[in-house]
């Protein structure tokens, strides 16, 4: 889980709009948030991902569902109020139910930083000096479900790692700069699918940057060597960005 910013709502979505949906919800029960505008928007806000567990969604069959942060079945005057919307997948939608967030707080990623209340370490989720906000999200969202989501992580982190490894192995023995600038140009490719925009970043980029030994190795040699540039430079602030370590 990564903070995210609200973006601009639909220009479909007036106040007249709005009103008229909560009114067919109140009448009719029907899923008046299933709106293509309203689905794209949310997309577009996480970059494709479920806003909880950060799983790509719309791809192999991690289809993406609408979460009402607040309930819709106890809060329909929210049913779809711009920021009460968020993009799930079914794993995580399912597990937090009707879950009251009101009466039993958990992370909102759009109006907390999750850093202030989870840690990641080994590829789960732990609350951030026990605190109960942080346990209670980790609990209500199934956040460290072992085939959903913990290994799925480790799979992707450890692909990453070898391919930084490799990498680190090639560019020192690169014996031109042509090459030591095309193994650095891999490299930085390699990290920046680590960051916010991909998939699992608070948990892959926290194994890169504090479990990953050989990545510490690599920085070092890269500085060393006066090949850390403003581009290396960027791209690990925005890994810590999202890192979450203890």
């Amino acid at each position: 889980m990564i903070k995210l910013s609200l973006i601009a709502k639909p220009v479909e979505l007036t106040e007249e709009a709005e009103a008229q949906l909560v009114e067919d919800f109140k009448s009719s029960g029907k899923a008046v948030w299933k709106k293509t505008y309203i689905e794209q928007a949310l997309l577009k806000m996480t970059h494709n991902k479920c806003a909880y567990s950060e799983q790509l969604l719309n791809e192999e069959s991690a289809y993406m569902e609408i979460d009402h942060f607040r309930h819709k079945d106890k809060y329909k005057d929210e049913v779809v109020r711009w920021g009460n919307l968020l993009p799930s997948c079914k794993k995580c939608n399912t597990a937090k139910g009707d879950h009251d967030v009101v009466a039993e707080p958990i992370v909102n990623p759009l109006v907390d930083n999750p850093k202030d209340f989870l840690y990641v370490e080994s590829f789960r989720y732990y609350s951030r000096n026990h605190n109960e906000k942080g346990q209670t999200t980790i609990d209500v969202l199934a956040l460290n479900d072992r085939l959903h989501f913990a290994e799925p992580r480790a799979s992707i982190a450890f692909i990453v790692a070898d391919e930084l490894e490799t990498l680190f192995e090639k560019l020192k023995q690169d014996d031109t700069d042509r090459k030591r600038k095309n193994t650095i140009s891999k490299i930085k490719s390699t990290l920046e699918g680590c960051g916010p925009e991909y998939e699992y970043s608070a948990a892959i980029s926290t194994y890169i940057l504090y479990e990953f030994d050989p990545y510490k190795d690599m920085e070092a040699y890269l500085i060393q060597h006066q090949l850390w540039d403003d581009d290396l430079k960027a791209i690990k602030s925005k890994l810590l960005s999202v890192a979450m370590t203890k």
